[in-house]
């Protein structure tokens, strides 16, 4: 936890125009907590306090369902802690454990938690009804040693229409979207209203209108889940999280319009399918061309836009791969899909010094994020010389852009071309993908060594 700013909670109230200053001045007199002595007063809500501590602390400030929670991952930790400290772990991710508290500065309680979990919290601040109503839920009330019962605390839950204060919620709309399927949630402002739509199936369809003034609170409580605060436009960012009791990975892209900010929203069902090319909803020619492409040792790589509909890509190509003769290596940041078979190494700092010291290893076949430097680079080209197929994503929207950019790499474009099979671009489209390939034929290779240009199509061969 980093250290409180300087800011005062006072100030953020008062500018935010929760209390005046007159109340600050009588809170302060009562020497007690400010937030409590407030609260006491009647001059703020709770609901207001945790924004501004939110902002205070640049913790998020979050409202949660039943839906939205693991209470087995709660389950794991003691009650009478979790009571103690009004703390509710509400996701685990590898080694990272995401907390909601009423009291964000609680060093004591983070640390017991740390230590207990063997993971590293990260913290959100949540009510503390909601926080005793998920402790209730997780761990039903039961009679104590008097006899007597604990009482259950009843929480405000937002319904389809709207959130606890009847205004229209992020949740609500969130929820609609993936009851119904849907890829992608677009929140779009008019100049009086704010129109909300859904793509299912690669069809974009508006599904409702909602009042202009719903807007900022929505944008808001996205901004604070996704952990952006005031970030400036355009920004973007990935979150895992769940919902409706399902595991997702939300990429949510925030951009400024004419009328206001706006909001795209991706949704990937996060560790429910392993890609084959059978789920990618490839047509039999398309599987049969990688096939053959991916057949012995080489360089074939994934370029695309969408870095998730690469990764689902390579994947089916080193599934496509594997046999229990082979040993299969994946070597990411976060790795994408959980499969048993084979061996999978996260490298969340220095990827690219550390993927080129991974593919060192012997192995039959390496599936590798990205190559972003040279080294990752000359390392793929020796593994591949040795016998081994890499498969690796590039950051590129085209199979052109993709060859351009591997031969402003860095490394020999002798020995990369010599050992380059061919180039695949993927584009997800609703729940089918669409390939490209590039084959590196003799000619289009020897054109290359000798200066040639970069053809300009992407056509499968």
């Amino acid at each position: 936890m980093s250290e409180i700013p300087k800011r005062k909670l006072g100030d953020i109230l008062v500018e935010r125009g929760f209390i005046s200053e007159e109340q600050l001045q009588e809170a302060l007199r009562r020497g007690k907590r400010l937030g409590e002595a407030l609260l006491e007063m009647g001059a703020l809500s709770a609901d207001e306090l945790n924004w501004a501590l939110s902002e205070l602390l640049g913790v998020p400030y979050v409202e949660f369902r039943d839906e939205m929670v693991d209470l087995e991952l709660s389950r794991t930790m003691p009650e009478e802690l979790l009571r103690r400290h009004l703390a509710f772990p509400v996701l685990r991710v590898d080694h990272e454990l995401t907390v909601i508290m009423t009291d964000p500065t609680n060093r004591q309680g983070i640390l017991e938690l740390e230590a207990l979990s063997g993971a590293k919290v990260t913290v959100a601040i949540a009510a503390r009804e909601t926080i005793l109503h998920l402790l209730d839920r997780a761990f039903p009330p039961a009679a104590d040693v008097s006899g007597r019962m604990r009482p259950e605390v009843e929480v405000a839950e937002p319904t389809a229409e709207g959130d606890a204060a009847g205004k229209p919620g992020a949740y609500p709309l969130l929820m609609e979207g993936l009851k119904e399927g849907a890829d992608e949630i677009h929140l779009e402002p008019l100049a009086e209203e704010l129109r909300v739509w859904h793509r299912v199936d690669g069809s974009l369809v508006e599904r409702t209108r909602l009042p202009r003034v719903a807007l900022g609170p929505i944008l808001a409580r996205v901004r604070t889940l996704a952990g952006l605060g005031g970030a400036n436009l355009p920004c973007r960012t990935s979150r895992r999280t769940r919902l409706g009791g399902k595991a997702l990975e939300l990429d949510l892209v925030f951009f400024p319009t004419l009328h206001g900010e706006a909001l795209t929203v991706r949704v990937w069902r996060s560790g429910v399918e392993v890609p084959t090319f059978e789920t990618l909803g490839l047509p039999g020619s398309e599987a049969q061309t990688l096939t053959r492409l991916t057949v012995g040792p080489g360089l074939v790589f994934a370029t695309g836009a969408d870095p998730r509909a690469r990764a689902a890509l390579l994947y089916a190509c080193a599934r496509a791969t594997a046999g229990p003769a082979k040993k299969v290596v994946t070597i990411e940041r976060a790795v994408s899909f959980i499969v048993p078979e084979l061996v999978q190494v996260e490298l969340p700092d220095g990827f690219s010094e550390m993927a080129a010291i991974t593919l060192s290893q012997p192995a039959d076949v390496f599936l590798v994020e990205d190559l972003d430097g040279p080294d990752v680079g000359l390392a793929a080209i020796r593994s591949s010389a040795e016998g081994a197929l890499v498969l690796a994503g590039l950051a590129a929207p085209t199979n052109a852009f993709g060859l351009a950019r591997l031969l402003e790499l860095g490394v020999p474009r002798a020995l990369l071309l010599g050992e380059l099979r061919g180039l695949v671009n993927v584009e997800r489209r609703g729940s089918r993908h669409h390939v490209e390939v590039l084959s590196m034929t003799d000619e289009l290779r020897d054109g290359l060594l000798q200066g040639g240009r970069i053809p300009w199509t992407s056509r499968i061969s």
